[in-house]
Order: structure tokens, then C-alpha cells, then sequence
């Protein structure tokens, strides 16, 4: 195009190339943006399931470390019961009759004479007072304060003092100068757990078979209901824990959804 002499042929050039060059790097930019965009979805879904794998594996070694726990209890629990229905506690039983109200003193006892009774890691001093009695040193010997032998005292039938473990697998040794004087001399002062004979178990699961069949069931049934409860207990973390997985992967500082963990 021409007007007289001036000439806009240059000028619609460069106006055309300038608009083609703009519409190529608009192009470019648009492509680079989407090509972003897809790599920022990919990435969040990527660090979604690492969020979600690190997450599950630990949930796992929690519910096997429960389990484990679980067992290892049972199994502790079941030894124990078969070693203590196999023994006896030890028993000391005394020499001379006595009443709860007989003066230590009576005995020969006299103010600071002492009597010791030990279960094999503890042992309990009583320390006459000039004006005690037995009942005195049996409530001592019950008192089962720290530091004291785990054991109980009483009197039988007979008047005698009979001093008792706490459980199946402790000795008892009874000392001091008067142990003597309440009955538990030289040949009477160390007492063992006794096994159970099993002649006596024969008779007593003889002439109780009907409650020995009651407890049978009895045992049978808590057994059943630890194995249940066991069980339950493992669910129970499972379903708290896949309850809680979004909060786990939110807990890792990872983005992303839910439905990502499981794209």
C-alpha cells in the first residue's frame, strides 16, 4: 500500500512476524504450564503413597508388636499356673501351744529378744518390747511392709503358730536367738515348697469328679475367652488404626488426599 510515495509494506511486515513470534511463546508458555501442572499432580500422589506405605508399615509393626506382647503374656501366664498348681507354699508350723494373748515374756522372750522370719530375699525382724504377745508378733509377721518377708502367720486349731508363704515358690526360714521359744527349734526353722502328691491328686480328682469336670469346663472356657480376648484386642488396634489413616498421613506433612493413598 502506497500513498504518493510513502509505502506500509515494511510496517505490516513487522507487525505480522512481531504477532507470530508473540502467539508461538504464548503457545510455549501454555504447554510449559500444563506440563507443570501434571508433574505437581503426579508429585503430590507420589508423596501421597509414601506417606500411605511409611504409614501402613508401621501399623504393622505395631499390630505385631501387640500380638507378640499378647502371646508372650499368655504364654508367661500359663507357666506360671502350671508351676504354682505343682507346689505347695512352704509351711512352718511351731512346737508349743499358744493363744494370741500369751505374754512374750511367759515364753522367755525377754525386751530386745528378737525372731526372724525370711522368704529368701526379705527378711522381717520382731523385736520384743518387754510387753507383748503373740498377737504382737503375728501382726508383725502379717504386716508385709517394705523391706519384710512376704509370708503370713496365724494360730491352727491347736494353738500353734503356723507361719505360711505367699506364694508357691519362696522358702521360709524362721531365726533369732527365741525362735525356739514359739516353737521353731534347730530341726523346725526351714520349710520349702512341697510338690503335690500326686496320690492325693488320684483321690481328690476321684471323690470330686464332678467338680473337678465343672472346673475343667470352667478353665476351658477362659481359656477360650483369652484367646477371644486376644483376638479382640488385635482387631481393635487394627480397626483404631485404619480408622485413624488419613491422620497418619497428615501427620507425615505430606499433601494429599485420601483417594490419592489409594490411587
Amino acid at each position: 500500500m502506497a500513498i504518493g510515495s510513502v509505502s506500509f509494506y515494511s510496517q505490516d511486515q513487522n507487525y505480522w512476524t512481531t504477532a507470530k513470534a508473540q502467539s508461538a511463546a504464548t503457545s510455549a508458555d501454555e504447554s510449559l504450564i500444563s506440563v507443570l501442572g501434571t508433574a505437581q499432580t503426579s508429585l503430590s500422589k507420589g508423596l501421597s503413597k509414601i506417606a500411605t506405605q511409611t504409614a501402613l508399615t508401621r501399623v504393622n509393626n505395631q499390630i505385631t508388636s501387640q500380638v507378640k506382647s499378647l502371646e508372650a503374656s499368655a504364654t508367661k501366664a500359663a507357666a506360671n499356673s502350671a508351676a504354682t498348681a505343682k507346689t505347695n507354699p512352704a509351711t512352718g508350723t511351731g512346737t508349743i501351744p499358744l493363744t494370741a494373748s500369751t505374754p512374750l515374756s511367759t515364753l522367755g522372750i525377754p525386751p530386745n529378744g528378737t525372731i526372724s522370719v525370711g522368704d529368701g530375699t526379705s527378711t522381717t525382724v520382731y523385736s520384743s518390747t518387754g510387753s507383748d504377745t503373740v498377737a504382737d508378733l503375728i501382726d508383725a509377721i502379717n504386716s508385709n511392709a517394705a523391706g519384710n518377708a512376704y509370708a503370713t502367720a496365724s494360730l491352727n486349731s491347736s494353738g500353734k503358730l503356723v507361719i505360711t508363704a505367699n506364694n508357691n515358690t519362696e522358702t521360709l526360714s524362721i531365726g533369732g536367738v527365741f525362735a525356739s521359744d514359739v516353737g521353731f527349734g534347730p530341726k523346725n526353722n526351714f520349710f520349702s515348697p512341697t510338690k503335690v502328691s500326686s496320690t492325693s491328686s488320684t483321690t481328690s480328682t476321684t471323690s470330686t469328679s464332678g467338680t473337678t469336670s465343672s472346673k475343667a469346663a470352667s478353665s476351658s472356657t477362659s481359656k477360650t475367652a483369652a484367646k477371644t480376648t486376644t483376638k479382640t484386642d488385635s482387631t481393635t488396634v487394627t480397626s483404631e488404626i485404619d480408622g485413624s489413616a488419613e491422620t497418619l498421613l497428615s501427620g507425615s506433612g505430606a499433601t494429599g488426599l485420601l483417594v490419592d493413598m489409594l490411587a
